[in-house]
């Protein structure tokens, strides 16, 4: 009777967990056409995640020096300096050989990792273990199918990290280095998210007469610089990537040419 109620039981766990997953495909898939970006926040537990979620977007998250004080994924809007709005999600801090048994059972705060557009590898940059949470952190992302997802190291807690050793603090990619508590680091932060975002500047010629084509480049992003030569308008766009990808095609016609900055070496985000 008891193996019975069990097997019942897994079987109807089994059929929650298959409706949570296919209505994360919806919101993810509605996400896609409204062309929201997500961020997701991942690191070694006591990282500082959800302290910076908190100060960024108020979302009065617990925040405690202990291990899983996060286990549901939480997710709040972000406004960047620009305007634009964001999807700001904090995930399960990982910890060394994390269990399977665990790893399954976090699946549902896993899987943001894996649908959002950009991770943010939150990193205790005080940590006398810092290399070595790092490393567990791109494990846990390796196993998870994320290592090849575009990414900025958040080196956190800057301002409890000696002075000499936060100078030498750097990573492959693109990287930050901050306090949550400090006002003029988030700002900094949000800029570098605003950058993430942006799809490079991309060149236009119009013709004049066309201006619901021109209204359509204005709404793909940043007109940059604009001018008119002869019966064209030539435009330079720094086009939002999300604006780019649901409606770019509509400008495949008028595209000249297109330019982002590269990603290669290190690269400390001002």
């Amino acid at each position: 009777t008891d193996r019975r109620h069990i097997r019942n039981r897994i079987s109807e766990l089994k059929r929650q967990l298959t409706e949570v997953v296919r209505h994360r495909a919806l919101h993810k898939e509605r996400r896609k056409k409204a062309g929201v970006f997500q961020a997701a926040l991942v690191g070694y537990t006591n990282a500082g995640k959800s302290t910076l979620l908190n100060r960024l977007t108020a979302a009065d998250v617990l925040a405690e020096n202990k291990l899983f004080a996060t286990l549901d994924p939480t997710s709040r809007n972000l406004a960047l300096p620009g305007g634009k709005t964001i999807v700001l999600t904090d995930t399960v801090g990982f910890i060394q050989n994390l269990p399977h048994s665990l790893v399954a059972a976090f699946r549902s705060t896993l899987e943001e990792v894996l649908e959002a557009d950009l991770i943010l590898h939150v990193v205790d940059s005080s940590s006398p273990m810092r290399e070595a949470q790092m490393g567990v952190v791109d494990t846990v992302l390796a196993d998870l199918g994320a290592q090849g997802k575009d990414r900025i190291t958040v080196f956190n807690k800057i301002d409890l990290c000696p002075e000499q050793e936060a100078s030498m603090l750097s990573t492959a990619g693109k990287f930050v280095k901050v306090s949550a508590y400090s006002d003029s680091d988030l700002e900094r932060f949000k800029a570098a998210l605003e950058d993430k975002t942006m799809g490079g500047v991309r060149h236009y010629s119009i013709p004049v007469e066309r201006g619901e084509v021109i209204s359509l480049a204005y709404r793909m992003g940043e007109v940059v610089s604009q001018e008119v030569d002869g019966e064209q308008m030539r435009l330079q766009v720094r086009v939002d990537q999300g604006e780019y990808e649901r409606m770019g095609y509509l400008l495949a016609g008028f595209e000249l040419g297109s330019g982002s900055d590269g990603d290669a070496g290190s690269i400390e985000l001002q």
